[in-house]
């Protein structure tokens, strides 16, 4: 990957000879919203040979103009975005026309690997962007099991297959001293209606970590559901976690009642904004972190939210919907795909982010999300 910084030069052009355009921020979020079809011949051109593979539980991610990752959303269903081969390259078109050449992450040997029971590392762990594991579903969602699912969730009822801390050391261990030597550890698992036997959970895993590689090696990001007791919280940072987020996805009191009813009614808005405030006060700023899925709410309702956030040195983390397999009644709630939408939210979140000098976890970003990327180019994006 090519380590010229292009964070403040303005974002690349994309277009098509039938008039229609695209910067590269808008090719991201476009992407992931609407999917792209996948040529086998791409497949049979450089499975192998880069970090790609049919395996849907690779994590595979395209890179677009050599400095954003973007997740390969492979879909059968009807797209105008189609990933191809023009004189052996890989490139995107548009309704059949050309829109650009991509590239993807060297390979890494970590795909290939298995625990000491024989458990594959991507049932467990995957790359996201170029340096960053994740355990996603450590869990699963207890919310989601109780029949009060948020609407636009398609992975609450996964969760990863029943492995020992042993196990999850073997990986942790491999991906940050052989390859692909990452450099964020990013700790998801589904919400439950007991967080302090949550909060038990990761601290036994944090103090893993430190025995196993030292937790100051590696930056370590927890996704949380937010205790009662918000002195539970203390534990986690005793215990050398760098940034919780409690993800609260919808700022709107409507909308969050009605798509996301067990966090509203279990969890509750309330103990969602304690456990941030707590943390920010305690702890200082860029400790507490909360996602907003974008495309849900309108954008002024998420700029709401993330303003009364970031002025108290909380960082908030803008997520681009991805609706795949998300019922159609709850589509019907949501705001219709539109570019201005996702134009407006990023302006607004690089100067937030510059505003008050908040900084997102990271390196080079994640396939999925958009905060990162906005971070890194918030100086040209807050002037659009």
């Amino acid at each position: 990957m090519s380590t010229n910084n292009k964070y403040n030069e303005t974002l690349p052009i994309y277009k098509t000879e039938d008039g229609v355009e695209f910067d590269l921020l808008d090719l991201k979020v476009s992407l992931l919203y609407h999917g792209i079809r996948v040529d086998d011949k791409v497949y049979d051109a450089f499975e192998g040979k880069v970090r790609l593979s049919k395996n849907p539980f690779s994590c595979n991610a395209m890179i677009l103009d050599e400095q954003i990752f973007c997740s390969l959303s492979r879909t059968e269903q009807e797209t105008a975005f189609r990933l191809t081969l023009n004189d052996g390259k890989p490139v995107i078109t548009h309704n059949n026309e050309f829109l650009t050449e991509i590239s993807f992450p060297e390979k890494t040997s970590f795909y290939e690997q298995k625990t000491s029971s024989g458990i594959p590392f991507r049932n467990l762990g995957v790359i996201q962007g170029l340096d960053m594991l994740a355990f996603a579903c450590l869990w699963r969602c207890e919310i989601t099991t109780s029949g009060n699912a948020c609407g636009f969730c398609h992975t609450g009822n996964f969760a990863s297959p029943e492995h020992s801390l042993d196990e999850m050391m073997e990986i942790i261990r491999y991906a940050v001293e052989e390859s692909p030597k990452t450099k964020m550890l990013q700790l998801t698992a589904g919400s439950t209606f007991n967080p302090e036997k949550e909060i038990d959970r990761y601290v036994k895993i944090l103090e893993a970590i430190d025995k196993s590689i030292g937790i100051e090696k590696e930056p370590t990001m927890i996704y949380l559901t937010p205790p009662s007791d918000l002195k539970q919280l203390d534990r986690l940072f005793d215990a050398g976690v760098s940034q919780i987020a409690c993800d609260m996805d919808i700022w709107d009191e409507r909308l969050f009642e009605k798509i996301c009813p067990g966090k509203a009614k279990i969890n509750t808005r309330r103990r969602y904004l304690d456990a941030l405030s707590y943390i920010a006060e305690k702890y200082g700023p860029n400790r507490a972190c909360c996602v907003f899925v974008g495309g849900i709410e309108p954008a002024e309702s998420l700029i709401e939210g993330a303003t009364f956030l970031a002025e108290q040195g909380i960082v908030p983390l803008p997520s681009p919907l991805m609706p795949f397999g998300v019922n159609q009644k709850v589509l019907a709630e949501m705001q219709p795909f539109s570019l201005d939408y996702y134009r407006k939210l990023r302006k607004e979140t690089a100067k937030l982010y510059q505003k008050h000098n908040l900084i997102v976890p990271g390196t080079y970003g994640s396939d999925v999300c958009l905060s990162r990327d906005i971070w890194l180019r918030r100086e040209i994006l807050a002037n659009e």
